[in-house]
């Protein structure tokens, strides 16, 4: 591992810890600096501010759970990641509760709409995506988030298999079509 992933994972787990006993928001960035024995401009320079580490962390697992997959966005991909989500349950809870300007909801929406759209976009080789497949695309993602964040905020009880299920279920076919696509090159 690089000495720059050791150090944003160093970053990383101090965060969640921190988390356990302390709501993100109230988290200031030189008392997590402190907890890893580093000056505040090594922090930034790896991270804009927490939620930018915040959406790191999201991405992370994303990351992982892709590289893994034998295809993008099906059924047991989506679980995984789920499940994953699930081990860190009270620490995406905890940052789902922040509405500051940098949020994880709103960057968690804006990955899953843009990482939905470069997939099409290579699918269809195409530059730009029509309105109806932006609408599909944006639809399917607020869905899906909010069901999510429901999910981790204890507001439903559905297993992370059946939210798995429901969510690919009801992912329009083209995008289906289309990562499964991409997974074959």
């Amino acid at each position: 591992m690089a000495k720059s992933d050791r150090t944003k994972k160093l970053f990383a787990d101090k965060l969640q810890e921190l988390a356990e006993h302390k709501q993100i928001k109230d988290i200031q960035v030189k008392e997590l600096c402190a907890a890893c024995e580093v000056e505040r401009t090594t922090f930034y320079y790896y991270f804009c501010d927490k939620y930018d580490l915040v959406a790191w962390i999201f991405e992370q697992n994303y990351k992982e759970e892709a590289e893994k997959a034998a295809v993008l966005n099906n059924e047991e991909m989506i679980f995984n990641m789920l499940k994953r989500i699930l081990k860190q349950k009270k620490f995406f809870a905890n940052a789902l509760q922040d509405h500051s300007q940098n949020n994880l909801r709103q960057y968690m929406l804006n990955f899953y709409i843009n990482y939905e759209r470069k997939l099409l976009c290579q699918y269809l080789n195409c530059n730009n995506l029509d309105e109806e497949m932006e609408y599909a695309i944006r639809h399917y993602s607020y869905g899906c988030m909010g069901h999510t964040i429901e999910w981790l905020l204890g507001k439903n009880d559905l297993s992370a298999e059946k939210m798995a299920y429901y969510q690919y279920k009801f992912m329009p076919d083209i995008m289906k079509k289309a990562a499964a696509k991409i997974s074959d090159v």
